[in-house]
């Protein structure tokens, strides 16, 4: 079922559990679903039609949720914006979307002749009055009740194939592309989520994470459409929120990325493992543990399951690791996941031909196939046919299979160091590296061999609390790695750079390593 319609289901099914929570407020499915409907029938109102593209900021709160709901029952389709964003780049993914609305509490400049924005806070309580011409609903008053008859009265229940939403990817550079997901490729993400986690419908969920992210919005919808709780929280600057959210709510579950795992223990200290195993699963998302973090929270975890995806905004949530299973195996401890029966992967050659059996010695590109895939990217039909291939996303990501069927990941194709002919991947040294006493975290990049002109040489970027020094990690490193893998250089840093979901950048870390050789 349309994730939109199983929500109207639920409204009438459990009107009285609360579906959203942020803080002290709580929306029932029943206050959910009004909140919704008033939200569609402001839309109608002002002549929104089947596939008109709605802007909104993504705000950490329920009237997020709301508006997404509304939108979808209008039949618009969805454009999420960082609340974090300029006006400069809001306008410019508005211009870029053909929006034909923006619902934002954003403080704008002079805003742009063309672009029409009203308060969310006001269309959520009714209290909106309409910016765009419709001579249908000229003249009349609306109040809630009517504004909700409305969207019921036109409520049509959409085609699965049409587009549903468009999430604009933040890259670190370039302009930002447009995965547009169909209905029925919505519905498959919150499938292969519900399955792959396995979440209950007496699971509250914590979702930290920012509501314009294709993690967030996937762990919310596969929550919601189980008829379970999710409580919102902005961010995860403060441990002490998640503490209280675990006292004030009861929450069952967390939805986190793997740095965030590590801030936590850094500010819960001692009481990190306590606090934690008061959950009933970690989900970690949008990034993979090291080797090392999956062992130290399995051991000290015993009662809490811990699951590691891998996914992208065109694909979802598509592989998924039970992370205590894969420990317990010296081959599987370091696999990004194994696909569910309606996805198909292959690995594929340079030439783009599969190759049947792959190992160590034997990676190539990750392709995946199955409903849940994008329907393509706005306004960009090259970049399209070069990513959708006979019916397969082609990834950047180089991997290879196991003979039980679990994908590991060497990285990007274009993170992938050529060391004296040899292939290293960043991921291999990473894993040996964080091991090494004293470091908290650590990347690795390859520059150009300037000796030998021939190749590249790993480059270790770490962060210590105390610095064990060049020569200790190195040592360490030798001892437990190959010695092509062994870095040349390394550099200490206060942190790693990254991106708002806490993503590495591998870039900024390019950068930073160009700037010192100057």
């Amino acid at each position: 079922m349309i994730f939109s319609e199983r929500i109207l289901e639920l409204a009438a099914a459990i009107p009285d559990k609360e579906a959203v929570i942020f803080r002290k407020e709580v929306l029932t499915y029943r206050e959910l679903m009004n909140r919704a409907l008033i939200v569609a029938g402001f839309l109608k109102v002002n002549g929104i039609k089947s596939g008109d593209r709605v802007l909104f900021s993504a705000v950490s709160k329920p009237d997020t949720v709301a508006v997404y709901l509304g939108v979808q029952y209008a039949g618009a389709i969805s454009v999420f914006i960082d609340k974090n964003s300029t006006p400069k780049n809001a306008f410019a993914i508005y211009e870029d979307a053909e929006a034909v609305i923006f619902l934002t509490d954003m403080k704008l400049p002079e805003i742009p002749e063309g672009i029409r924005t009203v308060s969310m806070k006001a269309v959520v309580k009714g209290e909106a009055e309409p910016v765009l011409p419709c001579d249908e609903y000229a003249g009349r008053t609306w109040d809630t009740e009517s504004l909700k008859a409305l969207a019921l009265r036109e409520h049509v229940t959409p085609d699965p194939e049409a587009i549903s939403e468009i999430l604009f990817t933040t890259g670190t550079t370039g302009k930002p592309k447009g995965v547009m997901l169909s209905m029925r490729a919505v519905n498959s993400i919150l499938s292969h989520t519900k399955t792959g986690i396995g979440i209950r419908e007496d699971d509250r969920i914590l979702i930290p994470l920012p509501m314009h992210h294709s993690y967030a919005l996937r762990v919310t919808r596969a929550a919601l459409s189980g008829g379970s709780t999710i409580v919102l929280q902005n961010g995860l600057t403060f441990a002490r929120e998640v503490e209280q959210n675990l006292d004030d709510h009861g929450c069952t579950a967390i939805a986190a990325v793997p740095v965030s795992m590590e801030l936590l223990r850094a500010q819960m200290k001692d009481r990190f493992y306590e606090i934690m195993g008061r959950f009933r699963y970690i989900e970690i998302g949008s990034g993979s543990l090291t080797v090392e973090q999956r062992k130290r929270l399995s051991a000290n975890l015993p009662n809490t399951m811990i699951y590691n995806t891998w996914g992208s905004s065109e694909t979802g949530g598509a592989l998924f690791t039970d992370v205590k299973e894969a420990v317990k195996h010296p081959v599987h401890v370091s696999t990004i996941g194994k696909p569910l029966p309606d996805i198909t992967i292959k690995v594929l050659d340079e030439n783009g031909s599969p190759i049947e059996k792959t190992d160590e010695e034997h990676t190539g590109r990750l392709a995946l196939t199955g409903e849940m895939v994008m329907s393509g990217y706005w306004h960009a039909e090259e970049i399209t046919k070069k990513t959708l291939v006979n019916g397969y996303l082609l990834t950047n990501d180089i991997v290879w299979v196991d003979p039980d069927g679990f994908v590991h990941m060497l990285g990007r194709s274009d993170d992938i160091m050529n060391v004296g002919g040899e292939k290293v991947s960043p991921l291999d040294v990473e894993n040996v590296a964080c091991e090494c006493p004293g470091i908290s975290e650590c990347a690795c990049i390859g520059v150009p061999d300037e000796e030998t002109h021939l190749g590249e040489v790993p480059v270790l970027f770490y962060a210590a609390e105390e610095d064990p020094g060049e020569a200790a990690i190195k040592s360490y490193i030798t001892a437990n790695a190959e010695k092509y893998k062994v870095p040349v250089y390394y550099v200490r840093v206060d942190a790693l750079p990254r991106n708002r979901l806490q993503k590495l950048d591998r870039r900024a870390m390019h950068a930073m390593w160009d700037e010192r050789q100057k």
